[in-house]
């Protein structure tokens, strides 16, 4: 990935990058603005960030609608 192909905060759109450096990027620009899509030649992943709960359980969390719904 170039530097070219770095979103900014409007463009969530990835190509699959190939290095660790730019899956980094990817990580924290989803921290940051939300969830990125990343293409490769077959499909697209979605990459989103959640920030940890301090309790509770994962059934109790995801039945509650998982990330994004607070």
């Amino acid at each position: 990935m170039s530097s070219s192909s770095v979103p900014t905060s409007r463009d969530s759109r990835w190509q699959y990058p190939e290095n660790g450096e730019d899956l980094h990027r990817v990580f924290t620009v989803a921290k940051r603005d939300g969830p990125q899509q990343v293409f490769d030649g077959e499909g697209v992943f979605t990459v989103s960030y959640a920030k940890s709960g301090a309790q509770g359980s994962a059934k109790d969390f995801l039945s509650s609608g998982g990330p994004g719904k607070e």
